[in-house]
């Protein structure tokens, strides 16, 4: 009888895999059939990359996180969204678990040393969770890496709001961190940062990008908003930092953690942080937050 390829449309089982196993299971076995370093999904080849967060007061590369970067068979880039909405609303959370088994074993294929890795996991695939999220617990333990280094960061977007707080809170109970990610656009706002408790929030970049041309008053409502997330006992990350003058505005709000492009580009095996580091401590020194520049 012919099996049917992970390049067509999954292993069958992606199709059903409540016949074949646990999420878990059906999501490494997806990874462990395409081998190497990538897996392919209907025609489409996901590889992952991984871009370093930095800490702001320790002035160390705090963990990266998981990007997905599929293309086409042609080489041409796809965005991830793209490739979420053209799959079947049926596959989309077999899709997401595929893709956390992916970076967890590239991730563990790097000295990372007990540096954190941000996982995305889409708010509708983690709202599925609530009946399976402890199978994440096993899919992190089976490719080696404790929990206390896995940060799931929830993505923005509409869902069961219930389920999700659910999820969270076995996600919670398994050791790993929760994140929300784009916190001012869509659906990650106050209202979902006091139901999920997060221990990070990320803002979305468009808030840096308006106090960096609003000057004095879009700048202080940006403070206002990192006050209020510190109060609700997050620390906050700014990422999408494309340059100098947005790392600084970023760092003067009181973000703890900064991430983007200006400091290092995803890569698929992040070495060296150097570079990424030499760019905050210009930063810091070229006349960041008060205090912070002259922390050693």
């Amino acid at each position: 009888m012919r099996q049917e390829s992970a390049g067509e449309t999954g292993p069958a089982e992606a199709n059903a895999p409540e016949r074949a196993g646990s999420m878990a299971r059906v999501a490494e076995r997806l990874v462990r059939a395409a081998g190497g370093d990538a897996l392919l999904w209907d025609g489409a080849r996901l590889a992952s990359h991984f871009q370093p967060i930095l800490s702001v007061r320790e002035r160390a590369c705090h963990g990266y996180e998981a990007l997905l970067r599929p293309s086409e068979a042609s080489g041409e880039r796809i965005p991830a969204v793209r490739l979420f909405e053209r799959t079947a609303a049926e596959r989309r959370a077999v899709l997401d678990w595929a893709c956390r088994a992916l970076h967890l074993r590239n991730y563990a294929r790097f000295d990372a040393d007990e540096r954190m890795l941000f996982l995305n996991v889409h708010a509708q695939a983690a709202a599925h969770d609530a009946k399976c999220a402890l199978e994440l617990g096993e899919l992190v333990r089976y490719y080696g890496l404790p929990p206390k280094r896995v940060c799931v960061e929830i993505l923005a977007e509409d869902c069961d709001e219930a389920s999700l707080a659910d999820a969270v809170g076995i996600y919670r109970g398994l050791g790993l961190s929760i994140a929300i990610d784009d916190f001012g656009s869509a659906r990650s706002n106050f209202d979902r940062v006091l139901a999920l408790h997060p221990d990070l929030v990320k803002l979305d970049r468009s808030l840096v990008a308006d106090a960096l041309l609003g000057w004095g008053r879009a700048r202080r409502m940006l403070g206002g908003i990192v006050e209020l997330l510190h109060e609700m006992r997050a620390q906050v990350v700014v990422s999408g930092i494309e340059s100098a003058a947005e790392a600084r505005v970023a760092i003067d709000a009181g973000a703890d953690f900064v991430q983007g492009f200006y400091f290092a580009p995803p890569a698929v095996r992040p070495e060296d942080d150097d570079t990424a580091l030499a760019r905050l401590h210009a930063v810091l020194a070229g006349g960041g937050r008060s205090g912070l520049a002259a922390v050693s």
